[in-house]
Order: structure tokens, then sequence, then C-alpha cells
């Protein structure tokens, strides 16, 4: 009875556990699948998106006393029930990310070409910087502060839309950096990107 009951006690630390986990942990695989989908839409591309759901390892019941089974199985339905309510899902939708990202998508093909000359850049915050005025034609440096400013604020937007439609608005800068980080991996040849506060070539 005391194996039981010491079995018992630690299937409710891990319990306790797991619900500190589910509520500060930030899962940062399923945030960059939902970070590469969203810039590969942003650029005219495709990506599929995995199912990220994690799976629990089947046990054998009658190896188990009854009692840590019966545990167990309130462990689990518990969790179950947690993750229903409230499961991080970066793709979850709303009305307003579509029009974000549909808004990021349809002006992106304007501000392209000032990603390939090096007049532009990503940040760490991900947001667009303007790397170099002078690679701007004097007729167009206008427009393309319009853009910038304009995109940006459709990506402050977006950031802040993910973390409220998971419930945890403290994760808002987490996000942030994954994308930015996200978004060097999949940017062109010869595109630049702010790291450490300095301006690098890919």
């Amino acid at each position: 009875m005391n194996r039981v009951a010491l079995a018992f006690a630690a299937l409710a630390i891990a319990f306790a556990a797991a619900c500190v986990t589910i509520n500060v942990y930030f899962p940062e695989a399923a945030a960059e699948q939902a970070a590469d989908r969203i810039i590969d839409k942003v650029r005219g591309e495709t990506a599929d998106v995995g199912n990220t759901g994690a799976l629990m390892p089947s046990r054998d019941p009658v190896a188990e006393p009854a009692l840590v089974a019966a545990a167990r199985h309130f462990v689990n339905f518990v969790i179950a029930d947690a993750n229903a309510q409230g499961a991080v899902d970066f793709d979850k939708p709303s009305a307003r990310k579509t029009a974000l990202e549909n808004s990021l998508a349809n002006r992106f093909p304007q501000l392209k070409p000032f990603f390939d000359s090096g007049a532009i850049g990503v940040n760490e915050t991900g947001i667009i910087e303007i790397r170099d005025r002078n690679l701007v034609p004097l007729k167009d440096r206008n427009t393309l502060l319009q853009l910038v400013n304009a995109q940006n604020n459709d990506w402050d937007a977006l950031y802040g839309e993910i973390a409220s439609l998971n419930g945890q608005p403290d994760w808002e800068d987490s996000i942030r950096r994954t994308f930015a980080s996200r978004w060097v991996a999949k940017a062109d040849a010869g595109w630049w990107y702010k790291e450490g506060g300095t301006w690098k070539q890919k």
C-alpha cells in the first residue's frame, strides 16, 4: 500500500508540474511551423502545416495497481480537458488574423524589389527597417516609407493577435523573435537582416 500511495503522490506532483508547464512553456516548434506557413503565404509560396499534437504513450492497465491506474486516468482526463479548452494553436483562425495575413501578402510584391536591392531588411523584432536610403531612387523614398510603415503595422497587429488568440499576451515577444528567425531562414540569398544591432547579409 505504501508503494501505491507513493506512486499516487508522484502522479499528483507530475500533474501539478504539467499544469504549470501548460501555462508557462512557450512551444517554439509549433510557433516555427506557424511562422513558416504565414511567411510563405506573405511571400506568395505554400507550406504544409503538420500535426503538432503529442500523443500520450500507451500503457498496459493490467500491469498497474488499480489505484495508480485510476489516478492516471484522472490525470489524463483533466489534462485532455484543459487542452480541449485552451490548447496552444498558432494557426488558430480569426477574421482579423486572416485579414492581416492577406494584407501583408498583398503588399509584399511592392516591397520585394527593396529587399532584393538591400534597401530594407528585417530586424530581431520581426519588422522591417530601412537599411540604406541611398539604394532607393529619390522619387520612390516616400512610397517605400509608407509601405514599410503599413507592413510593420500589420506585422505588429498579427503578432499581438496570435498571442491573444492563445490567451498568452506575454508570448508576443517570443512570437516576434520566432518570426524574425524564420524570416532569416527563408530569406533569399543577398537579403539583409539585423542581428545584435548589426546588419548582416544572407
